[in-house]
């Protein structure tokens, strides 16, 4: 790991700062979580008398917290490896505009695989603001989108295709999305074909920076000869050390 990691650190040292676009999903509640956690912490410890089943809905409450601390510290470190290792893929996006020329924002969640609906390890919302077709728009709010990933081996070439599909449909989303429609209307949700037809420009586009991702990371790996750590990995590391940090 030492060689990749001091290749990375590099290439961050000399990498030119954008406004961002790209964003972690758990950060707009990071601070309120964080603040949860303290009080819980502090309940617990110096309240003597709290019952056996409170002190269980307290833990389990801070359970639940640590978790969502958990997956916003994978996602941070997950987007930083790929920013790493493939900054023109990361960039494109990060500096997406709609067709009329709006910033938009892409939220990224790392999340547990079984988190994931009908047994998808991927997904990237689609849907315009209001009455504006150009428009992207997600649960975050107007001129945003939505990207979720399990957690599982090759998350980040999953994060490279989702990119791609943002890529193409932030600056196409009207004329994209009646293409979608028809093309995908007797599809269910969990059909793997959604998004991915032979014609379909977004799913070319998804292809497309997925090989550039696999050329970067070959070349870094060919480079150093080590391989960026896995997300199980990632994740035992930081659950081991979450408590530590809050607390």
């Amino acid at each position: 790991m030492k060689n990749l990691w001091l290749v990375l650190a590099i290439a961050a040292v000399y990498s030119h700062p954008m406004p961002a676009a790209v964003k972690n999903g758990y950060e707009l509640h990071i601070y309120e979580v964080s603040q949860s956690l303290r009080t819980l912490r502090s309940i617990l410890d110096n309240n003597d008398r709290l019952s056996v089943f409170q002190k269980g809905e307290i833990k389990s409450k801070i359970g639940r917290l640590l978790e969502y601390v958990t997956y916003h510290q994978l996602t941070e470190q997950l987007l930083s490896q790929f920013k790493l290792i493939a900054p023109d893929l990361y960039n494109r996006v990060d500096s997406i505009r709609s067709r009329n020329g709006e910033q938009i924002t892409v939220y990224v969640r790392f999340v547990s695989e079984k988190d994931m609906q009908h047994g998808a390890h991927a997904t990237t919302n689609i849907g315009h603001a209001g009455n504006d077709p150009d428009l992207y728009a997600s649960e975050f709010g107007p001129a945003t989108v939505s990207i979720k990933i399990a957690s599982v081996n090759r998350s980040l070439l999953l994060l490279a295709h989702e990119l791609g599909h943002v890529f193409y449909q932030v600056k196409n989303l009207a004329t994209y999305m009646v293409f979608y429609s028809k093309l995908y209307q007797n599809e269910t949700f969990n059909s793997t074909y959604i998004g991915h037809d032979g014609a379909d420009p977004s799913g070319l586009t998804a292809i497309e920076f997925e090989n550039i991702y696999r050329d970067r990371y070959s070349s870094l790996v060919k480079a150093t000869g080590e391989k960026v750590e896995d997300p199980f990995s990632l994740l035992t590391t930081i659950r081991r050390n979450v408590g530590r940090t809050i607390f």
